[in-house]
């Protein structure tokens, strides 16, 4: 948010318990200094881990390191959500799509349609659709997978955006954004950290990408 990122893009598991856990793997073993299958484990549990043990700095250093920062739970970033700020939240765990639209629910974010819920797995975004159609709902694809293909699935299925790896998008995604657009949906990719490439893909009228260097990406970009 500091680095003038319009958005923030988090994973979501369902613990034991049946909080919703913000944390990209489904275990704890690699970003914090616990191990343990998230979903095996109470968030009590889960918050007993140093969430910024492993997260590396600049220098090779671990700035967040004892810190007391935890694992937090999705309504607890939705408390702190900026009212300017939007967010994409990633089922990571297909038993956690009840949970994010319970979540989601009568939140400003998904009100003002500053949400978007994706996934790679097909069934949990049709869930959402199922339980909510006001909330904008994405297909991530992975590395290599067909994105004509995707976008006719999405538009059958009526999720709004499809999301590939940037690489897949070719060095001129125009016909693939052309048929998108005849389609009615968005395209958005994965990850995006060149800046030469993020003037041609945002001049082309992209959606949106992922980047893991935001300040660099707003001092690219105009607003």
């Amino acid at each position: 948010m500091a680095a003038g990122a319009d958005a923030i893009e988090l994973d979501v598991h369902l613990s034991a318990d049946e909080q919703l856990a913000v944390i990209h793997d489904d275990t704890l073993d690699r970003t914090t200094d616990a191990t343990g299958a998230v979903a095996s484990m109470t968030m009590e549990q889960v918050r007993q881990a140093d969430a910024g043990a492993r997260f590396a700095g600049p220098q090779d250093d671990y700035p967040f390191r004892g810190r007391g920062l935890t694992v937090p739970t999705l309504p607890e970033v939705l408390d702190w959500l900026p009212d300017d700020l939007g967010l994409v939240v990633e089922i990571k765990a297909r038993a956690a799509a009840d949970a994010v639209v319970a979540a989601l629910r009568g939140r400003p974010v998904r009100d003002e349609e500053r949400v978007s819920v994706i996934s790679f797995d097909e069934r949990s975004i049709d869930r959402v659709r199922e339980l909510d159609r006001g909330i904008r709902t994405g297909y991530l694809l992975v590395p290599g997978q067909p994105i004509e293909a995707a976008l006719v699935w999405a538009t059958e299925h009526g999720h709004v955006g499809v999301h590939p790896w940037e690489a897949d998008l070719g060095l001129d995604p125009s016909p693939i954004l052309t048929l998108a657009g005849v389609y009615g949906r968005e395209i958005g990719c994965y990850v995006v950290n060149d800046p030469g490439r993020m003037r041609h893909l945002a001049a082309l009228g992209l959606w949106g990408f992922v980047t893991d260097v935001p300040d660099l990406a707003r001092a690219t970009l105009p607003r």
